[in-house]
């Protein structure tokens, strides 16, 4: 009978070779190590549109998907596109939760097609967006000088500012539509850092004047054109509504066409009628309401033991070269060491007095009007009312948002009142929480820029550095609202705003010049 297959003999040897086999573990399973990828960014930290960077993938065949991330929140996938992959964030694909300009970890996540997945170290970034970037036209220029003032609005602006060719010094107008040809002329005295460009009065059509300190000042046309300029020791310069300027040297004060005429002057002494103290604050014209023609002259009369201040009131429009007084108010009499700071409303009818004690400072509002006493706790009719101490050694009081609001600023803490007449919270504190604005860790309040409507700028430097650039914005949209975005600026680069003539901010970003969007967009991103 035959024999089934599988019943047949196996010889010996092969016997042998399968129990060595069965014996014997198999060999290991080999796993391929993970995928790796990076993330690369082209700035560490942007001011401009949207974030761009780059993906770089190692260890797959094949990539079947790639996303990124901020930490752990999932931002978008993005199509492969080679080794390393372009990517650019919109503005628009981002989270702003937790408030603008906060510091992002940008991650990627690679997945292979095999399925093997790897994440990415993160890397740090902080983006402000911003409606609209300038460029430079190379790495070793700049749009625009360091500081700058804004003409006209909308996309028809032109931003002036001076800057130091070698040991020459120049005025530059630069086109916002034609940055790489500005216009310049030259000027007759220095500029730097404490060089200040004026406000254009009347606004939009007038007159601006530039002036250093203690070195010179010129008026200039609304055509870009130098209408007169001189070289003397200029204690102070503040434009009346008309574009003439009032100029503070050491022997008095001089009303100055900007063609250069004196109209008139009042002499600290040796006049006929001299001014019966020094400078305690900048004069001011009033073009409206019951005080109409009026220029209010802040001074202070210093004694042995005591300071007298007092308000005199001039008139704008005289034609006595010697200048007319029309009244004097006796404000307050104050220790010599008290520092002081004046400001007023729009119509001449309430004086802001800030004064410094030990620590912290007051801020007062004192009434004028006909044969009012001295702004003293004593006369409630002068007194309008007196704020609790506010903590800090002040610096400004800025009045703003058509004069309802007065910003109180100190050196390191930035505060906001409610001035409105007659409001339940005249007079009062309206920060958030009760809470001021600050800069970032030692930096101090170097400018102030009110805004549109209730909007506030406040732009921050190093301390204790002789006119130092500013390297962080502050803003808010509302003082009741509290801060609505801060920016920093890396270390080596400086940042400055001013606003046009419609209330909108424009900044330079280091060599950049960039428009924000408005504070209510902002609003609305957060």
């Amino acid at each position: 009978m035959a024999h089934s297959p599988l019943r047949q003999a196996v010889p010996a040897s092969a016997l042998v070779s399968l129990l060595a086999l069965a014996c014997n573990n198999p060999p290991p399973v080999t796993i391929p190590d993970p995928p790796q990828v990076t993330v690369n960014l082209e700035e560490t930290s942007t001011v401009g549109r949207s974030v761009k960077l780059s993906i770089s993938t190692s260890g797959c065949d094949q990539v079947q998907r790639l996303e990124l991330f901020n930490d752990t929140t999932f931002i978008k996938q993005v199509p492969y596109g080679g080794n390393p992959t372009p990517v650019e964030l919109a503005h628009t694909e981002l989270s702003y939760a937790l408030g603008l300009a906060v510091p992002l970890s940008l991650n990627a996540r690679v997945t292979c097609a095999d399925g093997r997945t790897n994440v990415s170290q993160g890397q740090v970034a902080t983006f402000f967006p911003v409606e609209e970037v300038v460029e430079p036209p190379n790495a070793n220029s700049q749009v625009v000088p360091d500081y700058f003032v804004v003409d006209g609005s909308g996309n028809s602006v032109s931003f002036i500012g001076c800057a130091m060719d070698g040991a020459r010094p120049y005025l530059y107008r630069v086109d916002k539509n034609n940055p790489n040809t500005p216009q310049r002329v030259e000027i007759n005295f220095p500029c730097d850092a404490t060089t200040l460009i004026t406000d254009r009065k009347p606004a939009g059509t007038g007159t601006r004047w530039v002036w250093t300190p203690g070195r010179g000042l010129l008026s200039l046309d609304a055509n870009f054109k130098v209408l007169y300029s001189a070289n003397g020791a200029v204690e102070n310069l503040v434009v009346a509504a008309d574009g003439n300027a009032f100029l503070y040297n050491v022997t008095g004060l001089y009303l100055v066409t900007p063609k250069g005429q004196v109209r008139w002057s009042r002499e600290y002494t040796g006049a006929a009628n001299p001014l019966p103290g020094r400078p305690a604050g900048d004069p001011v014209h009033i073009t409206s309401g019951t005080q109409a023609g009026k220029v209010f002259v802040p001074l202070r009369e210093e004694h042995t033991e005591t300071v007298n201040l007092r308000v005199v009131v001039l008139d704008y429009a005289t034609t006595d070269p010697n200048g007319k007084q029309l009244a004097q108010y006796e404000i307050d009499e104050l220790n010599p060491i008290q520092a002081a700071w004046t400001a007023f409303n729009d119509t001449g009818t309430v004086m802001y007095l800030g004064t410094q004690q030990q620590g912290s400072a007051t801020v007062r509002a004192c009434a004028f009007g006909a044969n009012l006493p001295a702004c003293v706790a004593s006369n409630p009719q002068s007194r309008l009312w007196i704020s609790d101490p506010i903590p800090g050694a002040l610096a400004a009081l800025i009045p703003y948002a058509s004069n309802n609001r007065l910003a109180v600023i100190t050196s390191n803490q930035f505060w906001f009142m409610d001035v409105t007449r007659k409001s339940l919270t005249e007079g009062r504190i309206i920060n958030k929480d009760q809470q001021p604005l600050t800069p970032t860790g030692a930096l101090v309040g170097r400018f102030a820029q009110p805004g549109k409507g209730d909007a506030f700028f406040m732009f921050n430097s190093a301390p204790g550095v002789p006119n130092p650039y500013p390297v962080e914005i502050v803003a808010t949209d509302k003082a009741e609202q509290g801060l609505l975005y801060r920016y920093q600026i890396p270390g080596g680069l400086s940042l400055y705003g001013a606003v046009d003539d419609a209330g909108t901010l424009w900044m330079r970003a280091g060599r950049k010049l960039v428009k924000p969007f408005s504070l209510e967009q902002y609003r609305q991103m957060r």
